[in-house]
């Protein structure tokens, strides 16, 4: 077995309220959810930290919460929520910023994962969220650094995601066809549809959403005098989102959908011939698969087009030793997140750069010309410049050009160019 196969994949689903793990087994070839041993749950794990009074001592998930309600301890919940807001929180009259909540949090978790897995070697963790929120992706950067998890073993993924990892994990014949996903949580009920499209002879994986959050709100399965109501509604909504339709394989997941659920009509109309599978642990698992990809390089033969990833190519033309070539900057099915880049050139008599955006679904690129008319005029390949991206969303791009100058012959300028790409 290969050395990196030995490393520890962690997936972790960060949820606002609970959270949970699953680790890579390499001997069933699969994610296994990681149990809390002693809790009321098991497999998931409250989204909670706290700080023993007059102590510089923190605590993590139940443990948290129990020191909090035995009065020894300050609790602090909402961690993404602050993490989004950045400031300063108060705990025990200490000032504390959210990057060392989330990372007592993390340390936590991936402690209890090395202890299941009986290693202390980490070879990749993916963090999904719900709300793929760039304030607290930044955090959650910084608190995993904090806690020895360097940049390039982490990745971040949106429970769309996580969804198409672990359909796309499974064997084929799950996913030959339409796979739907039904999450009903205490948000309500959303549905999500995983398909594959061929566009210039590639897979792509795509998800459409629908939501009936007020359609279907979670306190109908809160009351035992709606399951009748309730149930029909699942099945109408079903059938109405699988018409014309040919369809694999249906996942469940959420709150709502329990090991009692009374849910007749809906689940009967569901397995007629489908596969139907339940679990709360789905975006979880779907995140390890993530992680494995990261540390092994094994992951879904398609390219990736759901929500948070990156559908239009970045490309430049260039000259390379005098031919004409055009250079891919920013591959398309990449989570944007994970899309940052930076490349160096010598500028040799160039006025502006050419830049082209390639949908994945079209074969007509967009031309974007930027002009360098703003940086010094010097001769001819005695001036460099660095190009970046970043992105703040799967639509939108910025792009930042700066003057370098030229070693100890010409000074840089510290001019710079910005543009803003709308993908």
């Amino acid at each position: 077995m290969d050395t990196k196969e030995k490393l520890l994949c962690v997936g972790i689903d960060l949820c606002g309220d609970y959270s949970q793990i699953s680790i890579y087994s390499y001997r069933s070839k699969e994610p296994v959810s990681v149990d809390f041993a002693g809790t009321e749950s098991r497999y998931r794990v409250p989204t909670v930290v706290s700080k023993m009074l007059g102590k510089d001592e923190w605590f993590a998930g139940d443990e948290a919460v129990g020191s909090a309600k035995l009065g020894e301890a300050a609790a602090v919940k909402d961690i993404l929520k602050k993490a989004a807001d950045k400031n300063p929180v108060r705990v025990d009259d200490v000032s504390v910023m959210p990057i060392k909540l989330l990372a007592v949090f993390f340390d936590y978790l991936l402690n209890t994962a090395k202890h299941t897995a009986q290693t202390e070697e980490i070879g990749a963790v993916c963090v999904t969220l719900e709300d793929f929120n760039i304030s607290v992706l930044n955090v959650a950067v910084k608190a995993m650094e904090h806690i020895g998890i360097e940049r390039d073993r982490l990745a971040f993924a949106s429970h769309d995601e996580s969804f198409v990892y672990y359909a796309l994990s499974q064997k084929q014949e799950l996913w030959n066809n339409d796979v739907f996903l039904f999450d009903y949580g205490r948000g309500g009920l959303t549905a999500k549809r995983l398909y594959i499209a061929n566009e210039r002879g590639i897979r792509i994986a795509m998800v459409h959403t629908d939501g009936f959050t007020e359609e279907i709100p979670y306190e109908l399965c809160e009351n035992s005098l709606s399951a009748e109501y309730l149930d029909n509604r699942l099945k109408d909504t079903a059938a109405k989102l699988f018409e014309k339709k040919n369809i694999s394989t249906v996942y469940l997941t959420g709150e709502a959908f329990k090991d009692d659920m009374n849910l007749p009509g809906f689940i009967k109309y569901l397995c007629e011939r489908r596969r139907v599978f339940a679990g709360n642990n789905l975006y979880c698992k779907g995140a390890c698969y993530q992680a494995l990809e990261l540390a092994c390089g094994r992951g879904p033969e398609v390219m990736l087009a759901c929500p948070q990833r990156v559908t239009t190519g970045i490309e430049m033309k260039i000259s390379d030793r005098g031919r004409d070539k055009i250079l891919r900057m920013v591959k398309p099915g990449i989570n944007w997140f994970e899309a940052g880049c930076e490349f160096d050139f010598i500028v040799d008599g160039a006025k502006e750069l050419e830049i082209f955006l390639s949908p994945v679904d079209t074969r007509e690129k967009q031309l974007v010309k930027v002009p360098l008319t703003d940086f010094p005029e010097r001769p001819g390949k005695a001036s460099r410049i660095t190009v970046s991206f970043s992105f703040t969303s799967d639509s939108r791009c910025h792009m930042m050009v700066k003057d370098r100058g030229f070693g100890e012959f010409y000074a840089s300028s510290g001019r710079v160019i910005n543009e803003e790409l709308l993908l």
